[in-house]
């Protein structure tokens, strides 16, 4: 599953500069199922990083079907983006 999270990452990466202009978004992770129904895709951006979730879950039936299109699997997973819980945390240690 190793194999499939880094090309999954990896293009998903590509198409979100392709088609996400004016903010710094970073895929930090990816977590597919064994059965390829779904991928947790973790997500940091710059500025805005809610609506930033918000607009990529919007648009992950288009990120799933470009996806399928530039990567050969078996099956290509439903995206579920979803923001990075780990900055948070840091920062919240930080303030401590």
């Amino acid at each position: 599953m190793e194999r499939i999270n880094t090309l999954i990452k990896k293009t998903l990466s590509e198409m979100i500069l392709e088609e996400m202009n004016g903010n710094f978004i970073t895929i930090m992770d990816v977590d597919t199922k064994s059965d390829l129904s779904s991928a947790v895709v973790i997500v940091s951006a710059l500025e805005n990083e809610e609506e930033v979730v918000e607009q990529l879950n919007t648009k992950s039936s288009h990120f799933r079907a470009n996806l399928g299109k530039r990567v050969r699997l078996k099956k290509t997973p439903k995206l579920i983006f979803k923001k990075d819980l780990s900055k948070s945390l840091y920062e919240k240690l930080n303030r401590l």
